[in-house]
């Protein structure tokens, strides 16, 4: 049997990093990181090494040439970034992690909130607007994989991946906030809801993270950015209605306080994800009512 290739994944322990995990133990040759111990659910066949990115001397204990390499590691959580702080620490385990390998092809985990707002499915040519510290914060750290690609030590791609859902996500993120808003909503009753009925293009977190394998395995070009979404455009409020009906609970109006909740939150963002599909079997499996089928039934189940 052929050996596997070597996977190192950052921030292993995190929602994504979890199904990396879990998606591509078969797979490959996983090394997983994470600043605490090794989790009691990483499966026994799949290494842990304990690692501060901040950290230069705790970096260069790792190896440095993984052939593959998924770069994960960052505050996740747009709101979390009120200070400069995460964007600081993103910034500089994204230069040690690049400083420290010497050879492989590593792929950064961006976002699509680098882009300025539109209203028509944005592609990798969109214009980049940041909003908040959070997209800028992505939008730095593209800056650094891309200089390290370019002084030819490592290959590199950037993936922006839209909107997850998923299980395992954490429970102050917007769509678990739904679910339990409905769960707890009296029958019939209207469910109100503090920010924006934005649009949004959603992603089951399991098709994400096959995404980030195909652009793994697409060969080095000049072109090294790609969009990971659906491509269907899905108001917040016909997520509470989809949450509603998975659980089978009759809702009443859903009404928003239309104001946004941060400096990321805009009305449309939907992507275009078409250079992906063409240069690889990519496509999402997965539609927004399973995704949400599963994530109810994961809730339920704690």
């Amino acid at each position: 049997m052929a050996s596997k290739p070597g996977l190192l994944v950052t921030g292993a322990s995190g929602f994504v990093g979890r199904h990396v995990v879990a998606q591509g133990r078969e797979r490959f040759d996983i090394v997983a990181t994470g600043r605490g111990s090794r989790p009691d659910w990483l499966p026994a066949d799949v290494a842990w090494r304990t690692v501060d990115l901040l950290n230069r001397t705790s970096v260069a204990d790792l190896p440095d040439d993984f052939p593959y390499v998924l770069h994960l590691a960052s505050e996740t959580v747009p709101s979390k970034f009120s200070t400069y702080d995460p964007l600081l620490d993103s910034v500089e385990m994204t230069l040690n992690l690049c400083r420290h390998l010497r050879s492989g092809r590593l792929l950064f985990a961006s976002s699509c909130l680098i882009y300025a707002a539109s209203s028509q499915p944005m592609t990798e040519e969109a214009p980049l607007d940041p909003r908040g510290h959070y997209g800028l914060t992505k939008q730095l750290c593209e800056a650094i994989v891309s200089r390290a690609a370019s002084e030819g030590i490592i290959e590199t791609a950037i993936a922006r991946p839209f909107n997850h859902i998923g299980t395992g996500m954490r429970p102050d993120l917007v769509i678990p906030s739904i679910v339990r808003r409905v769960q707890d909503a009296e029958d019939g009753a209207s469910i109100l809801m503090a920010g924006l009925d934005s649009v949004r293009d959603f992603l089951d977190v399991e098709d994400i993270v096959e995404a980030y394998f195909a652009i793994l395995g697409i060969s080095p070009t000049q072109d090294r950015i790609f969009n990971v979404s659906s491509g269907v455009a899905t108001s917040i409020g016909d997520v509470v209605r989809t949450v509603a009906r998975v659980l089978g609970k009759p809702i009443g109006e859903v009404v928003f306080a239309d104001r946004g909740n941060s400096a990321d939150d805009t009305s449309i963002v939907v992507g275009d994800a078409s250079k992906l599909r063409t240069l690889t079997n990519w496509a999402p499996q997965i539609g927004l009512e399973e995704s949400l089928q599963k994530l109810t039934l994961s809730a339920s189940a704690h």
